[in-house]
């Protein structure tokens, strides 16, 4: 029997812009489906060939071509999907296995439905987390659908595969969902793959955009014993918490560095802090092997400390997933989430001192929460901005299908038909998708919203895309202000009566395309400026100097968007290893290299950074006029840096273009005092410190 195993589309990353074949290559290998390349691999150890296909690439080819054909007809995805696998190189198949996740679920039967159009007389296979948790009424929706592999499939899939090439009985095999006659039978679940480490290594080498992945993804275990009422991982893996020996693991990770030179990875689990000496077994086993490999996880808030954390980042950890979930303490219990957020903030604290990159994932939109509840997610959100290695995430509550919570509200779901709101749900949907969604709430809960009793929900819509565009475009403002009024949220609702008052709409209503461009920090910007800092603003010194310092920096980005420096321009800054070898003379004349810009702010930045991280008061921060020079490198990307009195001086005297000679002649009449340093050697060693810093050169 041939075998073509498909894996979900999940790379929602191409949707809206250009990528070239590197980044697109390097994206999907780091997307890899562990879960598909282990059947995959336990295929090939019983003999078979089975033919790996990743509907990311192929969804990266029709955009491509696409991009090419823009004066042509365009042939949507899946119809472009469907030909693809109607090609000869399928012709001989009879068994297609999808994999499904909730965010493609729709894209992935459509697809099904064009492969067993063209394959009439092979079987089409469902499996993954989505399929098995609706296995049966989406066999009933679409009879095309001949299985349903649930759950773990390691030792179902074997078996199906040999039932149907032998012709044998269905009823013996555990875990699958299947016709028969007019009925749709559910067998019994499959048992757990309890040894791990008995799996065989995932057949990486079906996947070929794995080898350009700066972070290759490897399962490092399963399982989570913990019950939160939103979360669907229970049903797929069950709660039985396992984890692969330090042993296979160090195993594996040589494996890979030494078949594609990879030495980064991220380690699949749900929750792989739940055992602690599970995870200092681990970490000291890396220790001990001498390796210098670097690694990823996700961990619950109240499995780690900073010991642990001190542990793992010695033993190679560069990032942590943190699910803290909400802000409020009142629904940490409602969700059966119980952290404690007074140690969850301790935690974000203690990785950002390790250099530990820690994603903080909150979640709005709950069914009982509150315009207070959702004050505190935000202010949790917000808090973690003063921690440079934090990168606070806010999603709004999907009802995951056999949930808890979907389970209750499962009669009064809202389809909310709003298509820039389903791009949060992780792939574009199409209006087929809708359709599809519309028709069978029971099928595609996770595109619905729940009942929000206490909240509106265009407000929670508009304060997500608020959130997480100004963290990218105005990350220490934003902090600013929620330190300065008391909450981002009270900040917020000013703005939307400001945008309100003064014209500022939505381009045809699209809510989430404006706050993605540039449009929105120019006019937030605005507001600070005209509404904020003269009227509201208890700290309008630092308010002012912050909100200077980023619409310089997006005044950077701006110019490097335009395109990068000129080949003249990049000719003159490329030479600075010949200039910083030349030695200065008196005629020397010294400018500013391209893309430098000086900014003059009424405040130490420096020390408005230090209050916001050790959140200390603003009001009293002193005027003290500060000078920074804003470069750009050679790809566009501004680089700040707050100058000395004694370089500020100097890089004004550069901006005029002077000789060594002058400037030193200005510098005597400027009176500067350094510290007992004659006044003519402090001014060639202030140049010196520019010269490296790369903010001038020789003209």
């Amino acid at each position: 029997m041939k075998v073509c195993l498909i894996s979900a589309p999940t790379a929602n990353q191409f949707n809206g812009r250009a990528m070239g074949e590197a980044e697109a290559a390097r994206i999907m290998g780091e997307l890899a489906p562990v879960g598909v390349l282990s059947l995959a691999a336990v295929l090939e150890a019983k003999g078979l060939q089975p033919k790996v296909v990743d509907l990311n690439r192929v969804y990266y080819d029709w955009l491509q071509k696409s991009h090419r054909n823009q004066n042509s007809a365009e042939t949507d995805f899946c119809t472009f999907a469907g030909d693809y696998f109607a090609s000869r190189d399928f012709a001989d198949f009879d068994f297609f296995g999808f994999s499904t996740v909730c965010s493609s679920y729709p894209l992935t039967i459509r697809i099904a439905a064009e492969v067993k159009r063209a394959h009439r007389d092979s079987v089409v296979v469902l499996g993954g987390p989505q399929a098995s948790v609706v296995d049966i009424s989406t066999m009933r929706a679409y009879p095309f659908i001949d299985f349903v592999v649930r759950g773990e499939a390691e030792q179902t899939l074997p078996a199906l595969v040999d039932a149907l090439a032998g012709g044998s009985s269905l009823a013996a095999i555990p875990g699958i969902t299947f016709r028969q006659d007019k009925d749709i039978v559910r067998g019994p679940d499959a048992p757990l793959v309890l040894d791990l480490d008995a799996l065989p290594f995932p057949a990486f080498h079906l996947f070929p955009d794995v080898r350009h992945c700066r972070h290759f993804p490897l399962e490092l275990g399963r399982g989570c014993p913990f019950a939160c009422t939103f979360c669907s991982t229970n049903d797929f893996f069950r709660r039985r918490f396992r984890l692969k020996s330090p042993a296979q693991m160090i195993t594996d990770m040589r494996r890979v560095r030494q078949t594609y030179g990879i030495s980064s990875f991220e380690l699949v689990h749900d929750m792989f802090t739940v055992d602690r000496k599970r995870v200092i077994e681990f970490c000291e086993a890396l220790l001990a092997s001498k390796e210098e490999f670097t690694w990823g996880c996700s961990a619950r808030t109240d499995c780690v400390d900073e010991e642990l954390i001190a542990l793992m980042a010695k033993a190679g950890c560069r990032g942590i997933f943190f699910g803290i979930e909400t802000g409020s303490r009142r629904m940490q219990k409602i969700i059966d989430k119980g952290l404690e957020l007074n140690d969850s903030a301790d935690r974000v604290r203690s990785c950002d001192k390790f250099k530990i990159n820690t994603a903080v994932s909150l979640m709005a939109g709950f069914p009982d929460e509150t315009m207070s509840d959702l004050r505190d997610t935000a202010a949790f959100f917000v808090d973690s901005l003063r921690y440079d290695y934090a990168d606070p995430q806010l999603s709004i509550l999907a009802p995951l299908a056999d949930t808890p919570i979907q389970k209750q509200h499962k009669d009064s779901l809202v389809l909310n038909d709003d298509v820039a709101d389903m791009s949060y749900r992780g792939w574009r949907q199409d209006p087929e998708d809708h359709a599809m969604i519309a028709d069978h709430p029971e099928i595609f809960s996770s595109f619905y919203s729940v009942p929000l009793p206490h909240l509106e929900r265009e407000f929670l819509k508009e304060l997500r895309d608020f959130l997480l565009n100004g963290m990218r475009a105005f990350r220490r403002l934003l902090l600013g202000l929620h330190q300065d009024s008391g909450n981002i949220v009270d900040v917020f609702e000013q703005w939307q009566e400001w945008r309100t008052r003064n014209g500022v709409h939505f381009s045809n209503g699209d809510r989430t395309a404006y706050y993605a461009q540039d449009c929105f920090p120019a006019d937030f910007l605005q507001f600070v400026r005209l509404h904020y800092i003269p009227t509201v603003s208890r700290a309008p010194l630092a308010i002012t100097a912050l909100m200077e310092y980023e619409a310089a920096m997006l005044a950077a980005k701006a110019a490097g968007a335009a395109g990068p420096l000129t080949d003249a321009q990049n000719t003159f800054t490329n030479d600075l290893a010949g200039d910083e070898a030349a030695l200065l003379s008196p005629d020397s004349r010294l400018r500013l290299l391209p893309g430098v810009n000086v900014i003059d702010l009424p405040a130490d930045y420096r020390e408005i950074v230090r209050r916001l991280h050790q959140r200390s008061p603003l009001h009293d921060v002193p005027k003290q006029p500060v000078r920074l020079a804003i470069r750009r490198n050679p790809q566009g990307e501004p680089e700040a840096r707050q100058l000395s009195p004694l370089s500020a001086e100097l890089l004004a005297l550069c901006e005029e273009e002077l000789t060594v000679q002058e400037m030193k002649a200005e510098f005597l009449l400027s009176k500067m005092e350094v510290a007992g340093i004659p006044a003519d050697k402090a001014c060639l060693a202030g140049i010196e410190i520019l010269r490296q810093q790369r903010l001038i050169a020789l003209a």
